[in-house]
């Protein structure tokens, strides 16, 4: 079995230490335990291999430890926020007073609505995919010294959702009525310690990952896309004073209409480590807008399927046209993240490329580098990973428009401070004409002035992407369906796996309170904040407070795979002798072999 379970899978090597560090009470003359795991990521039909580190700092209490048992699991957590009355903004937010361009904002109201069932929907779950677990220390190991004891996963042949890289945005959740939604997938390690007098204390020991496989890619085949450039005002909710003037100023049956001509020689099927390469090629229409400039972009991102259906069920149909969640490349956590622990060179092209248009030039060819480190696409049981080609338009309008918008006095500022900029930039460029290192006209600047910037818009568009994870001839079985086999530690006396899935739903309370960034213990409200920005009722940033988060334990400790490569690659540069340092103790009833390690 294990022959066939080691054929043609590529060894993913988790690439960070899991360590933890906790007392058996909460005295400190009791126990304190120190556990630590170093392993390789799991790959569906792979046996993966690691090692279990146990220490007490108490020698008195050495001889109290019963056993050791490992537990992995595989949990997924996903959380909604929407507002039912998304059209009301004054329900939410009123400014205590205010100028055109200097307002004051009372958050008061806001904190309070938020608290309120009937204007805010909130609802959070996580899912217990499965458990498994083995008793590795038996029969009252002495731990006074560093016991190290082997251990492997047989994975069967399914494939499971990879760990990304992912962060709870802070502006999703810092204006009042933007709805929000985020998904986090984890494999934690942890250490059940057992004491002789019948207790169990968990020690969070680190986390790792999974690499899925994907079939072999079809043959390159050109693709092409046609799409249309949109509108994009980001994700603003609240009716601000430009976005009313540039609607009333530039209306758009007045604007002309872009259109991008996408061509991919090589597909749209990608392979992670490869480049992308194609052209961009904007067609437009007659009308009162000018195309500029454009950025090119390679993006992953994830789909919220569950939220989605969550605001679906409660009849809230403009949720995914009103979600924000800043949409950032997802990289998987894997050996990559660490470049400076290996001392490897990182030197990649950025997935993102930018390019001037016109009228005679108006098409962009680009190479877009894409990382070994991105995560492939994968639909899980709360989202689906999702990669795209995103194109950013910018597109000019009229110097009258500008002033209609801006008004004549910001407008006069603002080519005031343009023609500053001018002469200064020219300085500089004859500055450097009598050194002997800028290059020729280093100081000129390519981009849009700073007036064409205030008459300009941004539009957006996407082109499908698939991104393959690593490549197996052999099909895999998606783990969303029922009745497969999981993933078993082994060897041991004691090994147990579940596969059936555990859901437990936060109270509605504490989601509550999570999303309002307090921990209620006193008025959460800050005083009122003035900002002066300009352009109206924007509101100024807030970061969560010390909250608690549900799936904060998915990532505690390291990553279990660092240390892993760092033993590996410290004997491969001869710097660790195999096991000449190490002095080979027996570990009682389960045949393996420990090693202890000197303190």
């Amino acid at each position: 079995m294990k022959g066939t379970l080691l054929t043609g899978i590529f060894v993913f090597l988790a690439t960070a230490a899991a360590s933890g560090t906790h007392h058996s009470t909460e005295t400190d003359e009791d126990c304190v335990v120190d556990a630590r795991v170093r392993a390789e990521d799991l790959a569906p039909d792979h046996v993966s291999h690691g090692e279990l580190r146990i220490k007490v700092k108490e020698a008195l209490c050495a001889d109290r430890i019963a056993s050791v048992a490992l537990r992995l699991q595989l949990e997924e957590f996903s959380e909604i926020k929407k507002s039912p009355k998304q059209n009301a903004p004054g329900d939410f937010s009123e400014p205590l007073g205010a100028s055109a361009n200097d307002t004051i904002y009372d958050y008061g109201p806001y904190d309070r609505a938020l608290s309120d069932a009937a204007l805010w929907e909130v609802k959070a779950e996580e899912r217990i995919a499965w458990s498994t677990e083995a008793v590795l220390f038996d029969n009252n190991p002495d731990f006074s010294q560093a016991m190290i004891t082997p251990f492997t996963i047989v994975t069967p042949p399914v494939n499971y959702p990879p760990s990304v890289y992912n962060r709870r945005a802070a502006i999703v959740t810092a204006l009042p009525v933007r709805r929000h939604a985020y998904s986090v997938v984890g494999y934690r390690y942890t250490a059940v310690v057992n004491f002789t007098d019948g207790r169990s204390l968990d020690v969070p020991v680190g986390h790792t990952n999974f690499a899925p496989t994907s079939p072999p890619p079809p043959p390159k085949t050109p693709f092409s896309w046609n799409v249309t450039f949109t509108n994009n005002f980001g994700c603003e909710e609240l009716p601000t004073t430009r976005l009313d003037n540039v609607r009333s100023c530039l209306p758009e049956e007045l604007r002309s209409v872009f259109r991008a001509e996408v061509t991919l020689p090589d597909g749209n099927v990608i392979k992670r480590g490869q480049p992308l390469k194609g052209r961009v090629t904007v067609h437009s229409t007659e009308g009162s807008t000018a195309m500029s400039d454009i950025g090119i972009a390679f993006a992953t991102a994830n789909d919220n399927l569950w939220a989605k259906r969550q605001a679906e069920t409660g009849g809230d149909e403009n949720y995914s046209k009103l979600l924000c969640e800043e949409s950032t490349t997802r990289e998987v956590i894997s050996p990559d993240a660490f470049p400076a622990v290996f001392q490897m060179d990182t030197d990649l092209h950025d997935s993102f490329t930018h390019g001037r248009l016109s009228a005679d030039k108006p098409y962009v060819d680009f190479e877009l580098e894409i990382k070994p480190s991105v995560a492939p696409d994968f639909t899980s049981y709360y989202t689906a990973g999702e990669a795209s080609l995103r194109l950013s338009l910018g597109v000019l309008y009229s110097a009258d428009t500008s002033v209609c918008i801006e008004g004549e006095k910001y407008s006069t500022m603002r080519a005031a401070k343009k023609a500053e900029l001018a002469a200064a930039n020219t300085a500089r460029t004859m500055e450097t004409l009598w050194d002997a290192h800028t290059p020729v006209g280093s100081h000129i600047e390519d981009d849009p002035s700073p007036i064409d910037y205030h008459r300009r818009l941004e539009l957006v568009a996407t082109v499908p992407l698939v991104v393959l994870g690593d490549i197996s001839a052999r099909p895999m079985a998606h783990y969303l369906q029922p009745g497969l086999p999981v993933p078993i530690i082994l060897p041991a006396h004691k090994a147990s796996g579940s596969y059936q899935p555990k859901f437990i739903e936060e109270p509605l309370e504490d989601t509550s309170a999570r999303l309002m960034r307090s921990e209620g213990t006193h008025d959460p409200t800050p005083p009122p904040t003035r900002s002066s920005f300009g352009i109206g009722r924007i509101l100024p940033m807030r970061f969560p407070r010390g909250t608690p988060d549900p799936a904060a334990h998915y990532r505690t400790g390291l990553y279990a795979g660092l240390l892993w490569k760092k033993k590996l690659v410290a004997m491969e540069r001869g710097l660790l002798p195999v096991q000449a340092a190490e002095k080979v103790a027996h570990v009682p009833d389960h045949g393996q072999q420990g090693f202890v390690v000197p303190s």
